[in-house]
């Protein structure tokens, strides 16, 4: 089976658990990053490819950014495994919106995945996910899917709510500490442009997304969020996200 995998994955979670989900169905794999790729060239996948496409929920959302990203990717009745990757407090109606941009797109939904890895604002919630349990969760989903699509399959049902929600937040922006050497790499690697390469200690509060990019590719660990708003939303959201939630999986029918 020739697969096609598309992913906007600012902390790399997202990518590993598309990743797990592919491995498991084929060894020949086309890979679409999405996550620092402007390009707006119309990408045409065919019936007889399977695509799995993955992204973070933000807010309870895709994100922005990722949902004008997946809209240059054209299937033909395409089959195609979503994935939401979210950290632990709910996907609300980001797996739904999903599944509605691809098939938009022309893809057909055989299954669809709520899985959980560690958060990228408080990463205390759901430390060191995906982990083993989740990986096997991966692995079941795979193979199930897989088996779906070689048999057949029809409509499918999924939680959410149309009209989507209205994505909130906290007013807070990673920034970098006295550790910062201003090599320039999260100014590279930042998905929106929202870090100056001459200024890289600061970000543009307007572009910023709070997607934690910045702060897994800074080698020295110098940014991170600050400031007593953060400190008191993180003690609330500890608290109130800190059991174990299990992961979701929706198949067609």
């Amino acid at each position: 089976m020739k697969i096609t995998t598309i992913y906007f994955s600012a902390t790399y979670t997202t990518k590993r658990v598309v990743e797990a989900v592919a491995k498991n169905l084929s060894s020949e794999i086309k890979v679409y990053d999405i996550t620092n790729d402007t390009s707006t060239d119309e990408v045409a996948i065919s019936a007889d490819e399977l695509v799995i496409v993955g992204v973070p929920v933000y807010a309870g959302r895709v994100p922005a950014m990722a949902a004008v990203r997946l809209r240059r990717f054209r299937g033909n009745n395409t089959p195609a495994v979503v994935v939401a990757v979210y950290g632990n407090r709910h996907y609300d109606d980001a797996v739904l919106e999903l599944h509605d941009i691809m098939t938009e797109q022309g893809f057909c939904t055989v299954s669809a995945g709520a899985f959980i890895a560690q958060h990228s604002i408080f990463p205390k919630v759901g430390k060191a996910r995906p982990d083993a349990e989740d990986i096997s969760d991966i692995k079941a989903f795979a193979e199930k899917s897989a088996a779906l699509v070689a048999k057949g399959f029809g409509g499918i049902s999924l939680p959410g709510n149309r009209p989507y929600k209205v994505p909130g937040g906290i007013p807070i922006w990673p920034t970098a500490s006295k550790k910062c050497t201003a090599c320039g790499a999260c100014a590279r690697l930042c998905p929106t442009g929202a870090i100056d390469p001459e200024s890289p200690k600061g970000v543009n509060k307007t572009k910023c997304i709070k997607c934690g990019r910045c702060i897994v590719v800074c080698p020295t660990k110098a940014r991170r969020f600050y400031g007593i708003k953060y400190s008191l939303a993180a003690a609330r959201f500890n608290s109130a996200f800190a059991a174990r939630r299990g992961n979701e999986m929706w198949f067609a029918e």
